[in-house]
């Protein structure tokens, strides 16, 4: 059996990287590192194969100063993989967002060559930290970035819980006949995404998605599916519909309009297929709200 690889991570508190542990707590060597608690020169260098970086200030609701998001999302990766590299690690993992292309659409079939124009400082701070890992990379210093979508799963938070919240409402649901397509990426399919660039040592760019995309009305029914509860979808009326766009357009986005991850080139390159299903990743997830609530 060849040696286990030792991985410096940073975000280990998050969603994506207390699953990254757990999953992986037999397959790698993790070290575990805070950089709330730790300042980047403090790290103890030991021999790394890779850094999965995944610590960030993520897309917030609420008003912050736009700073924060270019001090955590560029600052300290810029700091970190300087670092890095002064210290020969091979391989870095960036664990970016498909924010970087921007949120300016209606319908959108995203592909890693979709020119990239964020518009808030979470997607332009991410995008800036991937452009200066393409500044630094070298052929002893190879640079990874990933661009999850929507990550969904046990331990979810957001709009994911909300939606699980109105599924269990017995009440009929105005989420019928959306035949969108939405791309979204099941925890483990993305974690698994991430294991096989460690372990090939690739570097690019990679989008992350399950293998199909799925629509609005499709979601809400697998949910209320999986929380035994009857599905009582109806249809809203088109008038009713532009009313939403006009006093929320951005609700109105996520719930009607499509947005596709192109992963073919992806998978392709990595030799990858996600091994999990959206459906079992939906009963994981609902799975795990219902010992929650309870």
């Amino acid at each position: 059996m060849s040696e286990q690889k030792h991985i410096l991570l940073t975000g280990s508190s998050g969603f994506v990287g207390q699953r990254f542990v757990e999953y992986n707590q037999e397959r790698y060597v993790i070290h575990c590192v805070s950089l709330r608690t730790t300042e980047v020169e403090a790290i103890n260098w030991k021999k790394y194969d890779t850094i999965v970086h995944m610590a960030g200030k993520a897309h917030q609701m609420e008003k912050i100063d736009d700073q924060v998001y270019f001090d955590v999302n560029y600052e300290l990766t810029k700091q970190l993989a300087d670092r890095a590299k002064r210290e020969k690690v091979p391989h870095f993992i960036f664990v970016s967002t498909i924010k970087v292309w921007g949120d300016d659409y209606k319908s959108a079939h995203l592909k890693i060559e979709t020119p990239c124009v964020p518009d808030d400082p979470y997607g332009k701070s991410k995008l800036q930290a991937e452009n200066y890992l393409q500044e630094i990379k070298a052929s002893d210093f190879k640079v990874a970035v990933v661009r999850p979508p929507l990550v969904y799963g046990p331990g979810v938070k957001g709009n994911m819980i909300r939606f699980m919240k109105l599924a269990a409402n017995p009440l009929p649901l105005p989420f019928g006949g959306i035949n969108n397509k939405r791309t979204m990426v099941f925890l483990d399919n993305l974690v698994e995404l991430i294991n096989t660039i460690v372990d090939q040592q690739a570097e690019g760019i990679f989008l992350a998605g399950d293998k199909a995309p799925i629509s609005t009305s499709s979601l809400i029914e697998s949910i209320q599916l999986n929380l035994k509860e009857k599905t009582g979808l109806f249809k809203l009326p088109g008038f009713i519909i532009s009313i939403l766009n006009f006093l929320k357009p951005e609700l109105v986005k996520r719930l009607f309009y499509s947005l596709t991850v192109d992963t073919k080139e992806t998978n392709e390159q990595l030799n990858f297929s996600p091994p999990f299903t959206s459906e079992y990743g939906i009963q994981k997830m609902v799975s795990w709200y219902k010992e929650a609530k309870s």
